[in-house]
């Protein structure tokens, strides 16, 4: 009776051992370094990574700390990256009109004269362009943005002009020089001191205007103290899709096709295939299958080609699969197609991954990937950041992956087994053993307690 209590006791006490001491059995483990004195970080998977994921929601990434326990951690949805453009200066031409012009600027056509290689900017009333009014003066500037094809932030100007008083800008464009449409009218500029870093305002905004190889006419109100000395632009940020990762692939001939092993179950946004000789074109049809021996299902038509064109040689774009999760991959040419002269080069395009995790515990902190069937435990970023605003989660200081850390861990005996019994990890799969083997013992212990109450209540004759 002691020795099954006993049992039953250690059976007890084993229980929240395997449940708290080892970690999953991940298959690729990276080397984290954390920024210092931070709980929030946000991390990027590198390519390896991603190219060692089992899961197509990538429910198989964990990072574990020096105690061995996994820490919370949120997926950062995927956006387009926001690329700031960098100002220019821009050459600009004075605007020469008389005293009469300068009433009806708005209305009155604009020629580009040289004079002594110099180059004006003169208003013209009638179709003779040898009529010049009797008089001259600078009231507007013309700039030159004709190569400009992005949309506008900021004109920003230089200019001399008394302190504190503003100055009203107007800024048209025009392609012709005689039809003009409007951008901004009316924009006070101004400054508080004859420093170039003075406080005030130099900038008329653009919100996105765009131009299409015209020019700009920027004007100001007759005899105001304003003499531009020069202009510099702004273009609007532009939005990009976020750079994807490339894995390169092995592609085994079969045939006329060729098959291609893919060991990860990361989704395939794109397939890059380049000949390796040059001068050539092949129509292909790409198929594809969940695991070997499935039946294989079409997935779209392309042509791979590498052609040089008067030294210049030109090649075919990804193709793309739209985020399809695939473990082989057939290119097959098409019908009356030549096919392929020798195996071509392929790679994989992955979207980036980006985390947030919660850097708790002691270091070192562990990225670990790779396995299949493994539970998620991705939680919602917004309750991993407390009193979330839009982007929060950029302004965290960044972890690295130290990628020449990786270390590969072929999967256990008991890693196996979890995973063909569909178990999330070798962890719960022990677990489940011991507490199964609990509720025996304990069901011994209890059959031996019964037994010895019935002796004793019925002793032998």
């Amino acid at each position: 009776m002691k020795t099954f209590l006993h049992i039953a006791s250690a059976v007890l006490f084993i229980i929240p051992v395997f449940a708290n001491a080892a970690e999953d059995d991940f298959a690729v483990h990276f080397t984290v370094q954390t920024a210092q004195g931070a709980s929030l970080q946000r991390l990027a998977l590198p390519k390896e990574a991603l190219a060692a994921v089992q899961s197509a929601s990538v429910a198989d990434v964990r990072i574990f700390n020096g105690d061995g326990h996994a820490v919370p951690l949120a997926k950062i949805p995927l956006r387009n990256v926001t690329i700031a453009a960098q100002p220019k200066n821009w050459p600009i031409y004075p605007v020469m009109a008389s005293t009469n012009q300068q009433q009806n600027l708005g209305n009155l056509s604009l020629r580009i004269e040289k004079t002594a290689g110099r180059s004006i900017v003169r208003v013209i009333e009638d179709t003779n362009p040898h009529i010049r009014p009797p008089a001259t003066q600078h009231i507007a500037t013309l700039v030159d943005t004709r190569p400009l094809k992005t949309p506008l932030a900021i004109l920003t100007v230089d200019a001399v002009m008394p302190p504190g008083e503003p100055v009203l800008l107007t800024v048209t464009a025009s392609t012709d020089l005689k039809t003009w449409r409007t951008l901004a009218q009316d924009v006070p500029v101004f400054h508080f001191g004859p420093a170039a870093n003075a406080p005030g305002s130099m900038n008329v905004p653009l919100n996105g205007m765009r131009v299409d190889n015209e020019y700009l006419r920027i004007s100001w109100p007759p005899g105001a103290a304003f003499n531009l000395r020069g202009v510099r632009i702004t273009p609007a940020a532009s939005s990009v899709a976020p750079q994807r990762h490339g894995v390169p692939l092995v592609a085994q001939r079969d045939g006329m096709a060729y098959v291609v092993s893919i060991p990860f179950a990361t989704p395939l946004q794109a397939i890059d295939i380049r000949p390796v000789e040059s001068d050539q074109l092949v129509p292909i049809q790409l198929s594809g299958r969940g695991s070997h021996g499935d039946k294989w299902r079409a997935l779209t038509t392309g042509v791979v080609y590498r052609i040089n064109t008067a030294g210049t040689e030109s090649r075919s774009p990804p193709i793309e699969l739209n985020g399809v999760s695939l473990r082989e991959l057939r290119i097959e040419p098409t019908a009356n197609s030549i096919g392929f002269s020798s195996a071509p080069r392929v790679s994989a395009l992955l979207d980036p991954s980006e985390w947030v995790f919660v850097a708790s515990g002691p270091p070192p902190f562990i990225l670990a990937v790779g396995r299949a069937g493994a539970s998620s435990t991705q939680l919602p970023l917004l309750s991993l950041i407390p009193g979330y605003t839009a982007d929060a989660e950029l302004k965290l200081p960044v972890a690295i992956v130290d990628v020449a850390s990786a270390t590969t861990r072929p999967p256990s005996q008991l890693t196996q087994l979890s995973q063909a019994l569909g178990a999330p990890s070798a962890r719960s799969l022990v677990l489940w053993a011991v507490l199964i083997g609990g509720v025996l013992v304990l069901a011994g212990v209890a059959w031996m307690v019964m037994r010895q109450m019935k002796t004793s209540h019925n002793p032998p004759p």
